[in-house]
């Protein structure tokens, strides 16, 4: 007798308390969430669309985004010939390091067209005209340096050059004839101008970039895959192709049109966007999983005081409710703050700590709607007994 008493005695008490729990669980989900959606789409508009991203569209060269054949000079003729589009610019990424003996420390970065993408958020000097040949923007801090310091100076760089040696003597042109000389890997020097930074947050291309102008961009490519510049756009694959969309045209339509020409363009910034509405998917399923908890925390208060009046048995299960309520969603704050770092590292986008609060709306859904909820599950249970009662 005694163990069934202990027994009945622990399920109660399990199936009165597990409502609550997952309620506050959920709760705790809605508000991380509810920041964590906050502070993607505040990053997405500081970062992507005030910065021109409305207007671009990316054309990428991989088969799963629809794209038939490589992006090569005869493709860009073709985006270049459709209406709308302003400019394109191909994107062949490469590489620059501090050269042996230049007293600076050895890193090395890669290298992108600047235009190609969203141009990161800019924290020193100025690319108001663009970023010309000869020119380089840096990450403001990256492996140890400070590039903020070099604003202005013109910098030497090395870069892979697999381009066949010239021959010198007529004995070597009579050997280049037949293409039978191995290409030259050694290293070769650029001088770059310091003209910005960036903030080294942004890493939408990867951590440790450096924007180029296009034509720079594509001369480092070609010599790193021993190729000219001519038969590197002829025959290579661009990786990708920064569009940008004048003002008079809908970049959708754009789009669209490519895409009809095998071409798989999407607007920006359709990850980001992805992104929120995927984090907001499971905000709602949060919410439901919230409402759900607390009403059957409500029914299960209802039996538990069966002999007490309705009406306190409405506040007792409103009032514990709230009260569990109110730490849960303030927990959730800390729970995005958690998630931050990991988000910058997706995104590439810089997300400050006050983006990632609930807005507070959402904060009073977290509080208010828990009590409410345990509230109808009483008022819900008693009617129920009058039916089955009558």
């Amino acid at each position: 007798m005694r163990k069934r008493a202990v027994s009945a005695a622990l399920r109660a008490g399990v199936t009165s308390r597990t409502p609550l729990l997952v309620t506050l669980v959920f709760t705790f989900l809605v508000s991380t969430l509810a920041g964590v959606s906050g502070g993607i789409q505040t990053a997405t508009a500081r970062d992507v669309l005030r910065a021109g991203g409305t207007q671009r569209i990316v054309i990428s060269s991989l088969d799963s985004k629809g794209t038939f054949g490589i992006l090569n000079s005869k493709r860009m003729k073709l985006i270049r010939s459709v209406p709308g589009v302003e400019y394109a610019i191909p994107e062949h990424p490469s590489a620059i390091r501090t050269p042996v003996g230049s007293g600076m420390p050895r890193l090395s970065l890669a290298t992108h067209s600047w235009g190609s993408y969203v141009p990161p958020p800019i924290t020193g000097g100025s690319v108001a005209e663009g970023v010309l040949p000869g020119q380089v923007v840096l990450p403001a801090r990256t492996q140890g340096v400070d590039f903020t310091s070099y604003l202005g100076r013109t910098l030497s760089f090395g870069y892979s050059d697999k381009t066949p040696a010239p021959p010198g003597s007529e004995a070597e042109v009579e050997e280049a004839a037949d293409d039978s000389r191995p290409a030259r890997a050694d290293s070769a020097v650029i001088e770059l101008e310091v003209i910005a930074t960036y903030d080294p947050r942004w890493h939408a291309d990867g951590p440790q970039t450096a924007y180029l102008a296009p034509v720079t961009a594509a001369r480092l490519a070609a010599a790193n895959e021993g190729k000219t510049v001519s038969q590197l756009r002829r025959g290579s694959d661009a990786e990708r192709v920064g569009v940008v969309v004048d003002e008079s045209h809908e970049p959708r339509a754009v789009a669209s049109r490519l895409r009809e020409m095998g071409l798989g363009a999407f607007r920006l910034p359709l990850r980001e966007r992805k992104m929120i509405a995927t984090v907001d998917t499971w905000r709602y399923i949060a919410l439901g999983g919230l409402l759900g908890g607390a009403a059957l925390f409500g029914v299960f208060t209802a039996r538990r005081n069966g002999s007490r009046e309705r009406f306190e048995r409405t506040t007792t299960a409103a009032a514990v409710a709230l009260a569990g309520a109110v730490p849960a969603t303030a927990l959730g704050i800390p729970g995005a703050l958690v998630l931050r770092a990991p988000m910058e590292e997706f995104l590439g986008l810089r997300i400050d700590h006050w983006m990632l609060l609930p807005s507070p709306v959402w904060m009073l859904l977290g509080i208010l709607l828990p009590a409410l909820a345990a509230a109808a599950g009483v008022v819900g249970e008693r009617a129920s007994g009058r039916f089955r009662r009558g």
